[in-house]
């Protein structure tokens, strides 16, 4: 009965606050959209930990990124957490490597019933020189350093780490984490192409199933994906959002998910200006949800969060007291399972 009822309402969210420019650890806040309160909420850290990142959130659970405890190459460790029970589950470190760069995603797959957390990472490698054609750098007499990438996959519920090879050429060491988790797969906003000097930008999914790579087909919007976007879930479709010129803001969603002909412009706006932040800024909103009204929910600046009314074509800011300067949002579906019952769910 709390899960339909929350279902049928407006999405709440999770903000994790940024300190930038001061590095260290950072707040977890709550926001329920449709609620009678105005005011933000903190949430706790799980175990006392100082949280320094929000890896995702997913069916009521969150994955937070928080420091190792004793010297170490990887500046911090994984916890799963429902921060509505209060308990969370810790993920196991993985290898760590020499001067690495890694990237993280966190979902649910229905067929599987399981959780689990792809981790890619980028690392160097001292290797024998044995052709000199090899592309490498800093050689040293017959030693090189090369780079290398891995997958790696947790399966929540287990003990370890399972390797999964390389991953595609186009997810590169520039990487962020995935933007939207649709049909049981991650989804990254990569470099697939150029198209003269602009890079063409695509879609590389990861399915957690199988857990397999797949480049999903992008929008027919030359000027969108030669420009850039951004990825979002709108009412359980894959959605692609960016600006296509200096005036307008185009929102497309694939109906039917990895058919292309499917892909559908379902909103189309002028650029709106919240007050606050540079300017530049302020013409790139980031998609966060549709809203129960038929509203979607924007956010500016890593800052502002703006409903756009698509009939009347009309903007809103959200006025909520507490609300930190600089933060990420996430859509977040409250769930009464502790974290460690949900591991064992098979759906």
């Amino acid at each position: 009965m709390f899960h339909n009822r929350l279902s049928d309402s407006n999405p709440c969210l999770i903000l994790f606050e940024y300190n930038f420019p001061v590095c260290g650890p950072s707040q977890l806040y709550f926001v329920d959209s449709e609620g009678c309160s105005r005011r933000v909420r903190k949430i706790d850290s799980p175990q006392h930990s100082e949280v320094t990142n929000l890896v995702g959130s997913c069916n009521g659970l969150l994955c937070l990124s928080f420091p190792l405890i004793g010297g170490s190459s990887v500046p911090h460790s994984l916890l799963i957490y429902n921060p509505f029970v209060g308990d969370a589950v810790r993920v196991p470190p993985a290898n760590r490597f020499l001067n690495q760069l890694e990237v993280f995603g966190f979902g649910f797959h229905p067929r599987t019933g399981q959780f689990k957390v792809v981790r890619i990472v980028w690392h160097k490698k001292i290797m024998k020189v044995v052709d000199p054609a090899l592309d490498v750098e800093d050689v040293d007499e017959e030693f090189a350093t090369v780079y290398e990438s891995t997958v790696q996959v947790f399966t929540v519920g287990t003990t370890e780490w399972r390797n999964k090879g390389a991953p595609p050429p186009q997810l590169a060491d520039e990487l962020g984490p995935p933007e939207a988790l649709v049909e049981g797969s991650l989804h990254w906003l990569a470099v697939v192409g150029m198209g003269g000097v602009d890079p063409i930008f695509g879609i590389i999914s990861f399915e957690l199933a199988d857990e397999v790579f797949e480049e999903i087909p992008r929008p027919p919007c030359q000027r969108l994906v030669s420009r850039g976007y951004n990825l979002s879930v709108l009412n359980g479709c894959l959605s692609a959002a960016g600006l296509v010129d200096a005036v307008h803001f185009d929102i497309w969603l694939m109906k039917q998910y990895r058919f292309k002909e499917s892909w559908e412009k379902q909103f189309s706006f002028d650029p709106y200006f919240p007050s606050g932040g540079p300017s530049f800024l302020r013409r790139f909103p980031k998609v966060i949800c549709a809203m129960k009204n038929g509203e979607i929910l924007l956010q500016y600046n890593y800052s502002a969060l703006v409903s756009y009314d698509p009939v009347g074509n009309r903007f809103k800011t959200l006025q909520k007291s507490g609300l930190p300067n600089s933060f990420q949002a996430l859509p977040f579906l409250p769930s009464l399972f502790s974290a460690k019952a949900t591991m064992n769910l098979q759906l």
